[in-house]
């Protein structure tokens, strides 16, 4: 049997087709993945190169930012560091076709009150434009951070022994510790100065460097500043907005204003001279027992001319000196005849209210213990206790006309309570609503009776009698001689018209104040220092030139001082800022064009009240506490943070020492300043060479200081150095120069300065 064979034709073909097909796709499978590859570690290569040439400008804008001292930035919009720069590689090789762009401004504040950052974005640029964007965020430095400040440290001074510094200091050219005396200085903090640091100290491990620091430009009052045209314009316009700008009175010679032939002006000189000074407050505006963030205020008082004209003819005679403003006066020992002394000085009492039998201290001036009814009334007091031989003492007068004794001063300004007011203070009522010699109440300007206190006169007043208290506000100030033979207490002649409290004529929110706590009277003359009753408020006061402060702060306030700025009296704030538990509850700057001088006045240095004056008791400071409290950061734009009369030497017994128990003597004891001083030129507030001089410096840190706040707006130091952080940007933001300037306003805040 024969069997058939199939043929299988072409299947070869086809395997070997197959195996062809394969090997050609396995091929290109092998050149497309080589190609891919060599794509893809060219765009790691590219890719490297931009973020490379990316740090690379920010590092750079970094070390420009950290030794270029002069660089300016501005707090709106941005400044360019970079413009189309090539980046070099490590052997000087630029990367081809690669240029970067660097942009720096401040970012990150918008009240004023927080240190802000220092922002550097950069942009890298290739053929195909900008390919990449990174920011970084550096933390700026505000002067408000330093101790002790200083642009020039004159080789004549130096940090006295037993001085302690516990903050950053820093000179911008020498800096001497102590020449001799135990202990050394102590030094709690870095130590820096841009030349050498000689003298003895008991420096913190993290003393700088002897040598070479870099200057750290010091702010001028006439440069521009932050896009403004000084800095006299850019804190006018932040305190214009809130209508916080003072005129001050211009001191200038005129005539001594006088009251039945007595000198009633104040002045020890020839002539006399007006004035202003602020008051910083708190009130208790809702009444619930506590001072809350919106309770603080100043109020400005104005001392008048010698006349000053009021239309139709008329004019009040006036002429107080400013000595009535910061409360001074001298002699060994001070005349009893002298007005400042019997009409500013005296004692408080703590005596019952007469409508609701409450305890409450009332403050009578020296004049006024001669007085019948004040005699009587002291004699109720539960402190200090004063018996009817006291008060008589008290009372005791010599001479025609009639003035106390020495001995009855020297009662008077021994009492433990004893303390004197400048003109204007609510504390002097008894003497600054007077009853004038023809037994009526003393009138206004257009002669209409004033809503006044008065003490048993006859006419329109009412019969009444109580002593000063912060609620007895007056609007218009009087003075003259108390007729001391006078049971009523009245005038020996007519009464001198010496000034007003200015009004508030901005946005003033403040609602009726209670009458438990203030004469809603007194509404229209506060300035609140808050955008809860004043919606403006930028954080900023401004004075056109010399004025006279004190008070108590509460909240965030820089006040520019176009002049000198004298402290007449403490600046303190409401809390103590060593209590952690309210840090940064308030934060004060002081700027002044010149300088900022502590009054050799009777508040802050001892005066002779009776002889001799080594005898202890005789010589005292009557400013309610031995030393000078300043709380926040003081800036001397042209001189120096001080005193006046640093050597000026006066002695007390027992010897005021500072600190308070060592061997260091001070004729006013202790300038106690939490916070920092920052100035022009380095003057001690004491002479070494001579014992019971001025005050010496006892300072501390406010912790606040350590915070990223400031007082606001308070100036920047040009010393930016940590890296907060650094992250890439979405291009998208900042592809060209409008978005650039977008982006920059959005990271600043919705509320920029000037």
């Amino acid at each position: 049997m024969h069997l058939a064979h199939r043929v299988r034709r072409g299947s070869a073909l086809i395997l070997v087709l197959i195996m062809t097909l394969s090997l050609a796709a396995l091929a290109s499978s092998a050149i497309y993945m080589t190609n891919s590859s060599g794509m893809l570690s060219r765009f790691h290569d590219k890719e490297r190169d931009l973020t490379f040439a990316l740090e690379t400008a920010l590092e750079l804008g970094k070390s420009r930012l950290q030794h270029d001292t002069t660089l300016v930035l501005y707090d709106t919009g941005y400044k360019q560091l970079l413009t189309s720069q090539a980046v070099y590689t490590s052997d000087g090789t630029p990367l081809t076709g690669v240029t970067v762009n660097l942009y720096g401004g401040y970012t990150g504040d918008t009240a004023g009150t927080y240190v802000p950052y220092v922002t550097l974005l950069a942009t890298v640029t290739d053929a195909y434009g900008i390919r990449l964007a990174r920011r970084m965020d550096l933390a700026a430095q505000s002067f408000a951070r330093y101790s002790l400040f200083t642009n020039d440290f004159p080789s004549s001074v130096e940090i006295g022994a037993g001085e302690n510094i516990p903050g950053r200091v820093h000179s911008n050219n020498r800096f001497v510790g102590s020449s001799g005396g135990s202990p050394s200085p102590v030094f709690g903090d870095t130590v820096s100065a841009a030349g050498a640091i000689t003298g003895s100290g008991q420096w913190a491990d993290t003393l700088s460097a002897t040598s070479g620091t870099t200057v750290i430009p010091f702010p001028s009052a006439t440069a521009a500043y932050w896009g403004a045209a000084d800095l006299r314009t850019y804190f006018n316009t932040l305190a214009s907005a809130a209508s916080l700008v003072t005129t001050v009175m211009t001191p200038s010679a005129q005539t001594k204003a006088t009251s039945g032939g007595i000198d009633v002006s104040g002045s020890a000189g020839g002539t006399a001279s007006p004035g202003t000074r602020m008051e910083f407050l708190t009130i208790d505006v809702n009444n619930n027992g506590m001072v809350d963030s919106t309770e603080g205020f100043y109020r400005v008082f104005h001392l008048y001319p010698s006349s000053y004209f009021i239309g139709s003819g008329y004019y009040w005679v006036g002429g107080g000196d400013t000595t009535r403003l910061s409360v001074n006066f001298s002699g060994t020992p001070v005349p009893t005849s002298n007005q400042v002394l019997l009409n500013q000085c005296g004692a408080f009492y703590t005596v019952l209210n007469p409508t609701n039998g409450r305890p409450q201290r009332e403050f009578f001036p020296i004049a006024m213990h001669a007085v019948g009814w004040v005699a009587a009334r002291i004699q109720t007091s539960t402190y200090p206790t004063v018996s009817a031989a006291q008060a008589a003492a008290m009372a005791a007068t010599a001479g025609v006309p009639a003035y106390p004794t020495q001995a009855a001063v020297r009662t008077i300004v021994q009492q433990p309570t004893a303390k004197c007011f400048p003109q204007g203070s609510p504390y002097l009522m008894n003497v600054e609503r007077f009853t004038i010699n023809t037994g009526t109440c003393q009138q206004d300007w257009w002669t209409v009776p004033m809503t006044r206190y008065t003490w048993g006169s006859a006419g329109i007043c009412a019969a009444q009698g109580y002593g000063g208290q912060d609620s007895t506000f007056t609007l218009y100030s009087f003075t003259c001689p108390v007729d001391l033979s006078d049971a009523a207490g009245r005038c020996t002649g007519d009464t001198v018209y010496m000034g007003y409290w200015d009004w508030n004529y901005g946005t003033n929110n403040l609602p009726t104040l209670p009458a438990a706590v203030r004469q809603n009277v007194e509404r229209p003359h506060l300035f609140p220092i808050n955008r809860t009753y004043n919606p403006n408020y930028r954080g900023v006061a401004y004075a056109t030139g010399r004025i006279f402060l004190a008070g108590t702060v509460r909240g965030f306030l820089t006040l520019y001082v176009n002049g000198t700025a004298t402290i007449r009296d403490d600046i303190t704030y409401d809390v103590t800022p060593a209590d952690t538990a309210n840090l940064c509850r308030n934060f004060y700057g002081l700027i002044a064009r010149d300088s900022i001088l502590v009054s050799d006045n009777v508040l802050n240095r001892p005066r002779v009240y009776d002889t001799p004056a080594a005898t202890a008791g005789y010589t005292l400071t009557l400013g309610g506490n031995r030393d000078l409290i300043f709380n926040g950061i003081a800036m001397a734009l042209g001189g120096h943070v001080g005193a006046f009369n640093p050597n000026v030497a006066t002695s007390t017994n027992p010897v005021y020492t500072c600190p308070t128990g060592s061997t260091f003597t001070a004729a006013g004891g202790c300038m106690q300043v939490v916070g920092g001083t920052i100035m022009k030129t380095y003057v001690p507030p004491y002479t070494a060479a001579t014992a019971n001089s001025g005050l010496r410096p006892l300072r501390e840190r406010d912790p606040c200081q350590m915070q990223d706040r400031r007082p606001p707006y308070f100036p920047l130091a040009a010393t930016r150095a940590r890296v907060v952080r650094s992250f890439d940007v979405d291009l998208r933001q900042v592809k060209s120069a409008a978005l650039l300037t977008a982006y920059f306003a959005r990271l600043r805040g919705s509320k920029a300065a000037p």
